[in-house]
């Protein structure tokens, strides 16, 4: 765009305009930087010019164009910072139809713009938000956390919610993850967790068939398997479940929860569940959803974990029972899980794609006994082959122990937890499942070296009942790898006994030289169960090692 057509721009000539501004959309809908802005303050020119439009009556035959070419110019970061102004916010707040939600209390003046202009309004402010620290600062200062929270109860009465109510959650995530003063009164002031479950409810029971005819929805279908998610739906609840993610972030699951939280909690959970249990299109989309829905577990305390597992009524079924109780969640979850295994081919991204599932299922396990035996049943079932160490193989129990030596600690801790927790945290009973020289790191942390088990916080009924085959193998087991060893041949046959001593007498040496140059250093198991460092070798007969107990 030369400097005469952004002079045309300024002008009235609406058929020239028009005319520039289509040429300029075809051919930059895919660039994200205008160089050619930078000389002779072009970029001021253009945008002043179509700011000039917006706010001008006689113009509103072009503000779309207008506003889709602002969408277009606000993905370059390019002197965006000076470029804002409140004026201009204000002005795209007003075409997005959010001064119409000023006040969540009051009845709803719903005379809104063209659909157009709000859908093309609310990504101009997406953009600018995004890129854009002084925009950010500038929304603060107005109404617009009021307009989104406040249209969040208002969509039956909007025809087009559905092109709208994505951009709007896109908005009020990225304002809540950008800007903690918003975040605050979107979360203390306006109630906005409460309004955002409500539109998670509303959304499940659009979707889910048969089509029910249900006034004023307050309560999710619990239970409910025919939750089918259209694309857009599925984007939306994703949205949605990101804004939540950010208003409870800073929720300790530790604190006491206060009796609002308690009612919160109490009306997310049935939601979340259901979102479990809803069909997507695609399996990368239903992926998405669950891993958006694992993300905001991790902030909800583990004492309502149960309800992602309620008890069955007579007539009700499910496709995972355990205890009476419908496990279809959770065994969402886990599939969750194994996804994530999937597609974490290296240390780079480990932590990013398995904490938050790693974390959802360590509360689970550890918050809810039934959950806690259906996660042993599936994770570690009882052993047969014993044939391979447990860290080769597909399932999830081998690709679980391969992680426990992994060299990104958090993921590591979080798996070892894990399967120490599925294990009622017996020592014994972990280095069955992983081998010793897996196990070790976590039970040295946990000071459980030299002791058989951890605190007694478990039922005393035992889940572990060996199969035959593992009984029949157990005898050649060797637990430091967790697996029986082919017979291997005496090396010391056909030796003399000075050849033996000789071979001795080399090995001495060897470990004497590591010792020597640090490479090594000699401990034993300290009162505390922890290894501790000792001087000599011959130290360690004074107190012989403690050997865990199955």
């Amino acid at each position: 765009m030369n400097e005469d057509e952004i002079t045309v721009l300024g002008g009235n000539n609406f058929s020239e305009i028009i005319q520039i501004l289509e040429n300029f959309l075809k051919v930059n809908d895919n660039v994200f930087s205008f160089p050619f802005l930078l000389t002779n303050n072009r970029r001021v020119s253009l945008w002043a010019a179509l700011f000039q439009h917006l706010q001008s009556k006689s113009s509103e035959s072009i503000h779309v164009l207008c506003l889709t070419t602002i969408r277009l110019l606000s993905r370059d970061k390019t002197e965006l910072e000076s470029l804002i102004c409140e004026k201009w916010i204000i002005t795209l707040i007003e075409k997005a139809g959010l001064f119409n939600f000023v006040d969540p209390e009051d009845t709803m003046d719903v005379d809104m713009p063209m659909k157009e202009v709000v859908v093309e309004a609310l990504k101009c402010l997406c953009n600018i938000a995004f890129n854009s620290e002084v925009a950010r600062a500038l929304c603060a200062h107005t109404s617009i956390a009021q307009g989104l929270v406040a249209r969040l109860r208002s969509y039956k009465e909007i025809s087009f919610k559905d092109e709208i109510m994505l951009f709007d959650m896109k908005l009020l995530f990225i304002l809540t993850a950008l800007r903690q003063d918003i975040k605050a009164k979107i979360k203390n002031d306006l109630h906005g967790m409460d309004y955002l479950i409500s539109c998670l409810n509303e959304l499940v029971v659009e979707a889910t068939e048969p089509q029910m005819e249900v006034a004023g929805v307050s309560d999710v279908i619990e239970g409910s398997h025919n939750c089918f998610l259209q694309e857009n739906q599925q984007a939306i609840m994703c949205e949605i479940l990101k804004t939540q993610f950010n208003l409870m972030l800073h929720s300790g699951s530790e604190e006491p929860v206060s009796e609002a939280d308690e009612g919160m909690y109490l009306r997310l959970m049935p939601a979340l569940t259901t979102l479990l249990y809803a069909h997507v299109p695609t399996q990368d989309k239903l992926m998405e959803l669950h891993s958006n829905i694992a993300n905001l577990l991790t902030s909800v305390p583990p004492v309502f974990y149960q309800y992602l597992t309620p008890e069955l009524n007579d007539g009700e079924t499910a496709q995972n029972i355990y205890d009476g109780r419908n496990m279809d969640a959770l065994q969402a979850l886990l599939q969750l899980l194994q996804y994530r295994l999937s597609i974490t081919t290296s240390t780079k991204n480990q932590y990013e794609n398995l904490s938050p599932i790693l974390t959802v299922l360590n509360k689970s396990s550890r918050g809810c006994r039934a959950q806690r035996k259906y996660l042993r049943q599936v994770v570690l079932p009882p052993l047969r082959d014993v044939s391979r160490p447990p860290e080769k193989g597909h399932t999830l129990r081998n690709q679980l122990c391969r992680l426990l030596t992994t060299p990104v600690t958090s993921v590591r801790d979080l798996v070892a937890e894990f399967l120490f927790i599925l294990c009622k945290e017996k020592v014994g009973r972990m280095v069955k499942y992983t081998g010793f020289g897996n196990a070790a790191g976590h039970l040295a942390q946990k000071g459980l070296m030299g002791s058989s088990r951890g605190p007694v916080l478990y039922s005393s009924s035992s889940e572990d009942s060996d199969t035959e085959e593992y009984l029949e193998a157990q005898p050649r087991i060797d637990p430091v790898v967790g697996c029986t060893r082919p017979p291997r041949s005496n090396p010391f046959e056909g030796m003399t006994d000075e050849q033996k001593e000789y071979e001795a007498m080399k090995l001495v040496n060897l470990f004497d030289k590591m010792l020597s140059e640090g490479a090594v250093k000699p401990a034993r198991i300290g009162p505390d169960g922890r290894p501790q460092p000792i001087d000599h070798v011959l130290e360690i007969r004074d107190r012989p090692p403690n050997r865990p107990q199955s």
